[in-house]
């Protein structure tokens, strides 16, 4: 543990833990063990490691400058950032609403065409029957 306090000031570790520099001293020598607590808490400060805080769940993930670092991506991700991505699913959300919408509503216009259509060659056949029709009688009766 002594090598994750080396090259730290003892102010540094103080701001960090709010222990005594009394204790902070001891930590160093080796003398007395740093309790759990404040070792996550430096691991998470020093080394940026979110998991050292957070559980194992969160192992390769890190903070660095005000950053966060996920496994998967290479650049950090700023709070703001952060924040975008809630609004972001909020709209794929949104969109996807909107979309099943739409498919279903171009899905019942194409039916009701199809409909109109069906009915537009049995009246054009009508049409034609009867105009046929109508020349049958006039020759007929001519």
């Amino acid at each position: 543990m002594n090598d994750l306090l080396f090259g730290v000031s003892i102010e540094e570790i103080e701001r960090i833990t709010g222990e005594s520099q009394k204790v902070i001293k001891k930590w160093k020598k080796g003398t007395k063990q740093i309790s759990e607590p404040a070792l996550r808490l430096l691991k998470l400060y020093l080394s940026g490691d979110a998991s050292a805080l957070l559980g194992d769940e969160w192992k390769g993930y890190r903070f660095t400058n005000g950053l966060i670092f996920v496994p998967e991506w290479r650049n950090g991700f700023a709070p703001h950032e952060i924040r975008a991505f809630f609004w972001r699913c909020q709209l794929v959300s949104s969109l996807q609403s909107e979309n099943n919408l739409l498919k279903s509503e171009l899905d019942r216009r194409n039916q009701e065409i199809d409909a109109l259509e069906i009915k537009a060659d049995f009246y054009r056949r009508q049409v034609v029957l009867e105009s046929r029709f109508g020349m049958i009688l006039e020759r007929s009766f001519s």
